[in-house]
Order: C-alpha cells, then sequence, then structure tokens
C-alpha cells in the first residue's frame, strides 16, 4: 500500500499556497533547467547571507516570471540587537542578485513574532542537538517538551481562501537511520507525537520539513509534521 510522504502536496493549490513557482512558457526544455539552477543558486546565497547576519528562515515565496523575481523571505531574528539591518539586508541583497543574476527583482523581508512553533527551527534545534553528540531518544523527548508546551498556539498564515489564523493542535517528529555504534547495520526507526495528526482533512495547515542529518555512523533522515486548524 502506498504511503504519501509530503502531506503539503495533498493541498498546494487548493488551501496553501505554492512556495516556489516558476513560470516557463517555452517549449524548450533547457530555458527551465535555467530557471531551475538560478532558483537553486539564489536560495543558497540568501540562505548563507542571512545565516550569517543571525538570521533564521522560516520559510520563503519565490515567483520567476519573464526575468523578473518576485521573493519574500520570511525570518526568525536570533539576536535582537539586528534590528537596524532589515533596510541594509534589503538593499544589499537586491544589488547582489541583480548584478550577479541580472534579474530585476522585487524583495519583501518580513519578520515572525512568534517563532517557537516553525518547523524550520525545530529542525535547526534537532541539527544543534545532534552536533551536541545527544542520545536520539533524549532529542525526541527534548523535542516533544518543546512543542508540547505550545499546543494550542496560534498564528496567522496566508492560503489561497484568504487570511486565516490557525492553532498548533498536533505534531510528528520521526528520526531514521543508524544511531548506535554497535555491529547491527540495520537503521532503525523512532518517532514520537502528540495531539491530532489528521492528514486527510483539508482543514488542517500541515507543515512539513525533511532534512539530512550527517553523523559520524552515517546519514539520518529528519521528518517534521507540524498540523494546525482554521479556528
Amino acid at each position: 500500500m502506498t504511503r504519501k510522504i509530503n502531506p503539503i502536496s495533498l493541498r498546494l493549490g487548493l488551501t496553501q499556497v505554492w512556495d516556489y513557482t516558476i513560470q516557463n512558457y517555452n517549449k524548450l526544455n533547457y530555458c527551465y533547467t535555467l530557471s531551475f539552477l538560478k532558483q537553486l543558486q539564489i536560495e543558497n546565497i540568501v540562505t548563507k547571507i542571512l545565516s550569517l547576519n543571525k538570521f533564521l528562515i522560516h520559510d520563503k515565496e519565490f515567483w520567476y516570471s519573464k526575468n523578473k523575481l518576485f521573493l519574500n523571505i520570511y525570518i526568525v531574528e536570533v539576536d535582537p540587537n539586528n534590528s537596524n539591518k532589515y533596510l541594509f539586508l534589503i538593499k544589499e541583497l537586491s544589488k547582489l542578485i541583480s548584478n550577479w543574476f541580472f534579474l530585476k527583482i522585487q524583495l519583501r523581508i518580513y519578520k515572525r513574532v512568534s517563532w517557537l512553533t516553525t518547523s524550520n527551527l525545530v529542525s535547526s534545534y534537532v541539527s544543534y542537538l545532534f552536533v551536541q553528540n545527544k542520545n536520539p531518544n533524549k532529542i525526541l523527548w527534548q523535542i516533544c517538551i518543546l512543542l508540547k508546551k505550545h499546543l494550542g498556539s496560534n498564528k496567522v498564515v496566508y492560503s489561497t481562501r484568504g487570511i486565516h489564523s490557525v492553532y498548533l493542535k498536533g505534531f510528528k517528529v520521526r528520526l531514521v537511520g543508524r544511531f548506535d555504534n554497535t555491529k547491527n547495520q540495520m537503521s532503525k526507526s523512532i518517532q514520537q507525537g502528540s495531539g491530532s495528526l489528521s492528514l486527510i482533512s483539508l482543514r488542517n495547515q500541515v507543515e512539513f520539513v525533511q532534512k539530512n542529518l550527517y553523523t559520524k555512523l552515517g546519514s539520518c533522515g529528519l521528518q517534521i509534521w507540524l498540523f494546525y486548524e482554521i479556528n
């Protein structure tokens, strides 16, 4: 029986907005290939620059059409002393993308006020705990405690039906890979969850992130589901 790995694909175009839109009106495939390569390069540069300035990216909306780029970036402020860097970041990123990629760009940077229950933040926290050589079971336990404290917290999201207020009603975290230094070469899967975990109801706003973590025993897969419901 097949299983849907990415639950967001069920909702894209119906309730949730696409994060990336690349419009290509040419029949030649290489045009789309170049546009997609340009998107990956821009995403890599933007992520590195914001990381160096101590900003964590929550999500991005990338729309590329007719050699013009519309880019909305939602960031989380790690250092509270960086409040004066917003205007500087917008100017520098706009100049950099325009000079390197010869694009007309319309860039907007938004700051997330409620940042504790974002999937990217949770994945970054798990990566940090792995670097500290924490036990995977203890990592899941700490993540569950963090998310359980914020069950029922509200935030505002933009959907195809307009702006809605949603609240966190459930979560699930899964780790797959080799965790123990034993003779057994087989990988194993551990997961923890709490609350309502429905993937069928379209009333749910689902945040999903998948990330590879590299350890001395090999690569591990991290999957995080955050389930929100419209108020």
